[in-house]
């Protein structure tokens, strides 16, 4: 005879449905409560990465200005990239970030553009300007807002350099150089368009109140020019972009590689209206700083500390603060407690 053994009823019990749903939506909440937390830590540790690439590119704007007698030179017009054979100041065809890499570390992709002849664009040298405007450099972009890599190149023909071959991708950076406070210029023709004319061209012509920052077209400015003070002044901050175009080269501030010279890509302006902009989607503006952290937007100054700068500051305090030597010196509330230093 089989005898049927027997159990306590409470060893045969499982969650009910009630109880297992009860169990997700406790984890849920949790998850839910603990993920702004998370998000914010990373964005603190994205602001803190932004703030050491702009930490490093006022430490190379000082050495280069301790190289050379001046800071670097915002170069002649985007249509021209980098060369190796032209050196540092107003020969420099190429932009503030090309003068700026042999000083964060980058003189090998300082030399790549060279052909060794200064006086000609040779077909060499135009395979070697486009090798340039394919080669990321971490240093140059903000981790909030995208990484160090190749984007859409999509503007015509019109818009071809002259010393690189056109390619459907480049480079581009968050950052901008203190162009001063009045915008222009950076787009005319007023610009040679080659070598040869290069050699007699005026490139004083436009200066004045357009050329009022620290990097412009074709400047060669010294630090004890810098006579608001370097703590006073702007050297490099973040730009303003359109949150709809970051990987997409449309917007019209954002569609050409970052050793490009002279032109609202690289250099921003902080005259009247000129505020500075937390990124938005559908709205462009090619002339302002700003960035895509919510808490304000990041600035190295001519003492090479950086700070986090209010969307909110004063818009006559911007404005002066872009401007190096206007004998108009105020004081500038911060978003954060200090510089990093």
């Amino acid at each position: 005879m089989t005898t049927e053994r027997s159990f306590p009823a409470d060893s045969r019990r499982a969650f009910t449905l009630v109880e297992l749903l009860v169990v997700i939506a406790i984890i849920g909440l949790l998850v839910a409560l603990l993920l702004p937390a998370v998000n914010a830590a990373r964005e603190a540790a994205r602001r803190t990465q932004c703030m050491n690439h702009l930490r490093q590119i006022g430490l190379g704007w000082i050495n280069h200005e301790s190289a050379h007698g001046f800071l670097p030179s915002s170069g002649w017009h985007p249509k021209w990239v980098g060369d190796a054979d032209h050196g540092f100041g107003r020969s420099q065809p190429g932009g503030w970030v090309y003068s700026t890499l042999p000083y964060i570390e980058e003189q090998a992709l300082f030399d790549l553009s060279g052909d060794g002849d200064p006086d000609n664009i040779s077909s060499q040298q135009k395979v070697n300007g486009a090798r340039l405007a394919q080669s990321p450099v971490e240093v140059m972009n903000c981790p909030s807002r995208r990484p160090a890599q190749l984007f859409d190149y999509i503007l015509p023909t019109s818009w071809d350099v002259y010393n690189a071959n056109t390619v459907d991708a480049v480079v581009r950076q968050d950052y901008a150089a203190n162009s001063g406070r009045e915008t222009g210029g950076e787009q005319s023709s007023l610009s040679p368009t080659s070598y040869a004319q290069a050699k007699s061209f005026n490139f004083d012509a436009e200066k004045g109140a357009n050329h009022s920052g620290v990097s412009f077209k074709a400047s060669e400015v010294k630090l004890k020019q810098v006579k608001d003070g370097t703590t006073k002044t702007y050297m490099v901050g973040e730009k303003y972009l359109n949150a709809d175009s970051y990987f997409n080269g449309r917007d019209g501030a954002d569609n050409h590689s970052m050793y490009q010279g002279y032109d609202r890509d690289v250099n921003r302006w902080t005259g009247q209206g000129l505020l500075p902009l937390n990124d938005r989607p559908g709205y462009e503006n090619n002339f302002i700083f700003g960035s895509a952290h919510s808490s304000g937007w990041y600035v190295v100054l001519c003492d090479a500390s950086v700070q986090l700068m209010s969307y909110d500051l004063d818009p006559l305090i911007h404005e002066r603060m872009g401007s190096r030597a206007d004998g108009e010196i105020l004081d500038a509330p911060r978003a954060t407690a200090g510089p990093i230093r």
